[in-house]
């Protein structure tokens, strides 16, 4: 284990998930985003990862699955998937079982399994070169993952630049900011690999031990207001959490092995893309017309993305099943 990749990790995390949607602007500047927003993703990460491998579940299905358990913390510790989001004035498309179902396909079923965990483990895996089977596909330089790429940097430069608001200042230090800090934990943490983010009991049984202090102390921190007063919504996400136990039980394990392919992104490719990502991000911040017609069709989009990435998975688990036999 080593401390500087697992903070490597979390600011990963902290960047795909937070930074990317304009929910959190210059956080390393702010108490809240270092002693708590970060420490929770860092935290959600660190735990999955580790589920991920003594269950023997690190392909990318699985740690799709894993990461739908990552998104259901907006339910206790933000109310999101309880109320809406903080901003609004409840639930954009109302909800079933006591749950804001629009929120919770965009947030469980696509931004958090693929933007707080997929995407900062691959961008992980590039920076150590530690590449994992069956994640070559993703990370390979070809034009298919390239028109990816492009289209997730242009996703993050409109979100960061309407959540600062349009100010560019803002909206480029925060790109900026974090950037330079994911750069300077890469350089602490020189000789990392994917066992560099493996914990030991101990750390394992103090790392829960933080989840749970996180989930009880935000519980009633974070708009306590918005808890719910009827059971269904607290049974729902309970729910949710077994039935992504139960697709991890009934898939087949992974084995924890480094791929041979060695044609995939390198550190460099990520240093060009961040530098294309703050040119994008000034560009939104500067031409705000341009950036709410394509802030409003990601938006509406992310719900589909959420349902079709669920039912792809399923349907690739399926057959997986059906190949195994009895």
């Amino acid at each position: 284990m080593s401390k500087a990749s697992l903070l490597l990790l979390g600011v990963l995390s902290m960047f795909f998930a937070e930074v990317f949607s304009g929910a959190s602007t210059l956080w390393f500047l702010n108490p809240w985003g270092l002693l708590v927003t970060m420490p929770l993703y860092l935290g959600h990460a660190a735990f999955l990862f580790n589920v991920a491998v003594r269950w023997s579940r690190t392909s990318l299905r699985h740690l799709y699955f894993l990461g739908m358990m990552f998104g259901l913390y907006e339910a206790l510790i933000t109310k999101v998937l309880w109320h809406g989001y903080p901003d609004s004035s409840g639930p954009q498309f109302g909800t079933l079982l006591g749950v804001a179902w629009g929120e919770f396909i965009t947030l469980v079923l696509f931004w958090h399994p693929v933007m707080s965990f997929i995407l900062p483990l691959l961008a992980y895996e590039v920076l150590s070169g530690d590449i994992l089977d069956g994640h070559e596909r993703l990370l390979k330089r070809s034009r298919r993952n390239l028109v990816g790429l492009l289209v997730l940097i242009v996703v993050g430069a409109v979100f960061q630049s309407n959540g600062a608001k349009f100010n560019a200042s803002v909206s480029l230090g925060s790109m900026m900011g974090t950037v330079l800090i994911i750069a300077l934990l890469n350089r602490l943490s020189r000789g990392k690999s994917l066992q560099s983010l493996v914990l030991g009991k101990r750390g394992m049984a103090a790392l829960i031990l933080f989840l749970v202090i996180l989930y009880g102390a935000t519980t009633v921190v974070i708009l306590p207001e918005r808890l719910p007063t009827t059971w269904p919504p607290y049974l729902a996400i309970i729910l949710w959490y077994l039935v992504s136990i139960g697709l991890l039980a009934i898939d087949k394990p992974s084995a924890l092995k480094a791929s041979s392919d060695q044609a995939h992104l390198t550190a460099r490719d990520l240093g060009i893309l961040a530098i294309i990502l703050f040119c994008a991000t000034a560009f939104f911040s500067l031409v705000p017309t341009a950036s709410y017609a394509i802030l409003l069709a990601f938006f509406i989009s992310l719900i589909g993305a959420g349902a079709v990435l669920f039912l792809g998975s399923l349907y690739r688990l399926s057959k997986t099943i059906i190949r195994a036999g009895p």
